[in-house]
């Protein structure tokens, strides 16, 4: 196995990857053939574009999946060979060797096999096998997996306003030996739990027949991270309907499948459950953990690895896991049979499994990773809906606060610490002092920026600048952080300050100042504060990650490959200049894939003019209302001829209220309404009833619909519009972003200034900016047009509509399947008549 290759691809090809499916199109296995590939030739990166309803996530899963199953077998080979190997000298009789084969290498695949086998089992039986005898309510019970029941602590009700003061008065804070250690409470807890694990390794090994071997476990895992939880349940309902040779000879093996998910995903406390906020309950669930299980306010779900009965838990836990492919409402649903944590539960079965999926911020942050002891070292990372990976990247290490919030909480902070003093110790007394003195330099800076006139949208800002003539500079911002996490002085604070104003809000706005305080006290070269908006209360103090790359770069350079997918990943570009710059473009491969429909299923259309009248809708000329008058007949035009449902994108809210204005006011929407009932997505309007009411109108009532929607807003990308709910998708100009935005402003300096410290020239830097700009704006295409086409039988026609579509550089950046597909017409009545012919083939079929 040379180099951790397996080098059986043609042997992949002959068994076609393990589909599910006697016979896979023929874009699937081209797809599969590009993954394995990547993964066992001398690839980094795989960047594959494969359209919505060409089989993308099972495609991923079999090729992935059979590659480890036959890295894993030939593994398991070597280091049976490598044992038999350390028998002895040659010198050795026969029957020491065999003794030794019989006690040491025998023992090993035999104690495998009964693993697998005890998941077999477990399938069959379900539960019943697990958890026992139930020795009764409020017994624990010796029996093996006995089920353990716990009386829930009464709550005391609030009598009177002097018990409502206590819920939000500061309990006494003191300041922890380690707080400049820079751990927060989650590593602290994580490192305890590591601690303890290591304790108990001597009761484990002891403790079950049927546990797991090297042999069991993956060293090689597949990762699997995807933006939504539905998109990973549904990657759950399709790995459930493969199935892979077995690495071990002579026994069936389980699809060892992990879902990772939240504490709000996995918990089964229902008194931490119910408070429905995240950040609530990542802090309820470590103080329960700060009191001794079985005392009084302790979790009684949380495994004490100390307790073998406990441990022995975790390890049921962990063999149901794997019985069958699980998501995580089934994890859910093990944990409350057993009356064990599913969250912490999960972590134990990390060396066992094959695959894990989980949510894009679990993969992306290190000390994510770290805390759920993810080995990144020579694993597959596939992230699925990639197209979003970099702006995910730039959130997730990003922050930001208005003027007015920073005021708000100011003033907050006055009135708790004057209406509680008396009721403080000296840690929260000093702490909160601290607190007010950081967010008061913080809110006269931004005022007398916004005096002076300086905190206009991409204005960048120096932090020394911030704290310039004062002692800001000496306050250690981390204890505060620190402060923050251990105190629940961030609950109690909003809970008072709702309570002042009358009102309910979400997450607390000292969570926003945390955030910021760690930009404060980490910033990067890659990153850069500066102000953005417009009105004296929502002037924002921004932090923005500029460069996507580094925090990325661990994972790219720990791995084995990187598999990026998506259904729109032009321009290919971005990945590769603004994510991937270290990887090697030889080490780098993309693949796009066809779309399964045949090519007369779809038609591209990129409209330059009617008769005489060009559409060019840059910003100077967009607004112009005789272009806007014939647009409006071409639209008229296209309902005519378009059957059941049509989806308009618009560049923005703004321009779409405009266009809409200047037809109203030459009677044109009459007209249109005449062809097809008209719906326009709105800012605050609920989308989902938009979508209902604009599908019963085609599927119910059998009649016509117009959507007007918009570029980047709720339609655009997520929203299934198979079949006759978009006949037609129709774009409107090109979505280029605002130019004046702060985030923009900042991302082009600092590209203009990176590519001319690597020895670039000022039109070099230019144009760098220039591509990041455009990419942008041809992802968002690519995003909404992706709507039209969702299955084999779906077909439909696009228009692209501005004249800049008919150009060269535009065209190179859509994506592959669709520049396929572009028809050589630019008038829209030639569209139009091309239109009524291709509808009438398919009635004809």
């Amino acid at each position: 196995m040379s180099q951790g290759r397996t080098g059986l691809l043609e042997e992949a090809e002959r068994c076609n990857f393990n589909h599910p499916f006697e016979h896979p199109y023929d874009v699937q296995l081209k797809l599969m053939e590009a993954i394995y590939s990547t993964i066992d030739g001398d690839y980094k990166v795989g960047i594959f574009e494969s359209p919505t309803g060409t089989g993308k996530t099972l495609s991923l899963i079999c090729s992935t999946m059979t590659w480890l199953r036959e890295f894993k077998r030939l593994k398991n080979e070597a280091s049976i060979k490598k044992m038999e190997g350390e028998e002895g000298d040659d010198d050795e009789p026969e029957w020491v060797k065999k003794a030794y084969k019989e006690k040491i290498v025998d023992r090993i695949l035999d104690d495998a096999k009964r693993y697998e086998k005890h998941l077999e089992e477990l399938e069959k039986d379900g539960p019943r096998m697990i958890t026992g005898d139930v020795k009764g309510r409020g017994g624990r019970g010796n029996g093996r997996g006995t089920v353990r029941y716990f009386k829930k602590a009464k709550k005391m009700e609030a009598e009177n306003d002097d018990s409502v003061d206590d819920d939000v008065a500061p309990e006494d804070y003191f300041e922890v030996e380690d707080a400049t250690s820079n751990r927060s409470k989650y590593e602290q807890v994580d490192s305890d739990v590591k601690r303890l694990l290591e304790e108990v390794e001597t009761v484990r090994s002891d403790m079950r027949k049927q546990q797991s071997t090297e042999v069991n476990e993956s060293p090689i895992k597949i990762y699997f991270a995807s933006r939504t939880h539905s998109q990973l349940t549904q990657f759950c309902s399709q790995l459930r309907m493969t199935e892979f040779p077995s690495s071990i000879e002579g026994v069936h093996e389980k699809i060892k499948y992990l879902p990772l998910g939240s504490r709000k995903q996995l918990c089964i406390n229902e008194e931490v459950v119910k408070l429905k906020d995240t950040q609530q309950i990542n802090e309820r669930c470590i103080e329960l953990q700060k009191r001794d299980k079985g005392t009084t306010g302790s979790c009684p779900y949380m495994p004490n690895l100390n307790s073998s009965q406990d441990v022995e838990l975790v390890d049921q836990f962990r063999d149901m896991s794997y019985s069958s492919v699980q998501d995580i409402e089934d994890l859910d649903n093990i944990g409350n049979d057993l009356k064990i944590c599913p969250y912490y539960s999960t972590r134990q079965g990390v060396p066992v499994a094959e695959i894990i999926s989980l949510p894009y911020q679990l993969l992306l942050q290190r000390d994510s990773r770290q805390s759920l002891k993810l080995p990144i070292k020579d694993s597959i990372v596939v992230i699925d809906e990639a197209h979003n990976l970099i702006d995910t990247i730039n959130s997730i290490y990003s922050s930001s606060i208005s003027f007015g919030e920073l005021k708000l909480v100011r003033k907050g902070l006055r009135m708790y610490t004057k209406r509680f003093y008396s009721k403080m110790n000296a840690g929260n007394r000093i702490n909160l002092s601290k607190l007010i003195k950081l967010i008061s330099l913080l809110t006269k800076f931004v005022a007398k920026q916004i005096d002076l006139n300086k905190a206009s949208p991409g204005t960048g800002v120096d932090v020394n600048q911030i704290f310039a003539g004062t002692t800001g500079d000496l306050l250690n911002v981390y204890p505060l952080q620190v402060y923050i996490n251990k105190s629940k002085i961030a609950f109690k604070l909003q809970t008072y300050m709702d309570k002042e104003a009358g009102k309910k809000s979400g997450t607390p706005l000292l969570f926003k100042i945390r955030s910021f305080m760690y930009c404060l006290s980490n910033t990067s070269e890659s990153g850069k504060f500066f102000f953005d908006g417009k009105g004296t209360d929502n002037v924002f103090l921004k932090y923005l990650l500029l460069d996507p790359s580094e925090p990325f770069k661990e994972i790219v350079e720990e791995s084995r490959c990187v598999l990026l997918a998506g259904g729109t990943m032009e321009p290919v570009a971005d990945f590769t200049d603004f994510l991937l710059p270290y990887v090697e473009k030889d080490r780098v491969n993309t693949f796009s894939c066809d779309h399964i429909i045949p090519d007369s299923n779809l038609e591209v259309y990129p409209i330059s003019n009617s008769g005489n009248t060009p559409f060019e809708f840059t910003f100077g000329k967009r607004s112009n209302e005789r272009m806007l008058d014939v647009l409006g007949r071409s639209v008229i035009r296209i309902l005519r001829v378009v059957p059941a449902g049509v989806v308009f994108f618009f560049p923005s809210y703004h321009y779409l209220d405009e266009v809409i204005g200047v037809w109203k006011k030459r009677g044109l929407i009459k007209e249109m309404e005449k062809n097809k009932t008209i719906f326009i997505e709105s800012r605050e309007g609920n989308v989902d009833d938009i979508l209902k009411d604009y599908s019963t109108e085609i599927r119910l009532k059998g009649k016509g619909s117009v959507l007007f929607s918009v570029v980047g807003g709720k339609m655009s990308e997520g929203i299934n519009f198979s079949d006759e709910l978009a006949r037609a998708v129709v774009m409107i100009g090109l979505p280029y972003p605002n130019v004046k935005s702060g985030d923009l402003i900042a991302k082009s300096h600092y590209i203009e200034m990176k590519t001319i410290q690597n020895g670039g020239t000022q039109q070099m830097a230019k144009n760098r900016s220039n591509e990041m700009y455009t990419n942008i704006c041809m992802k968002a295409v690519n995003q909404s047009v992706g709507r039209a086409i969702r299955n084999i039988k779906d077909y439909a026609v696009i228009y692209l509509i501005d004249v800049r579509y008919g150009g060269k550089a535009v065209q190179e950046k859509l994506s592959g399947w669709i520049q396929k597909r572009l028809e050589g017409c630019s008038d829209i009545g030639e569209a139009i008549d091309r239109t009524v012919g291709f509808f009438s083939s398919k009635e004809d079929s």
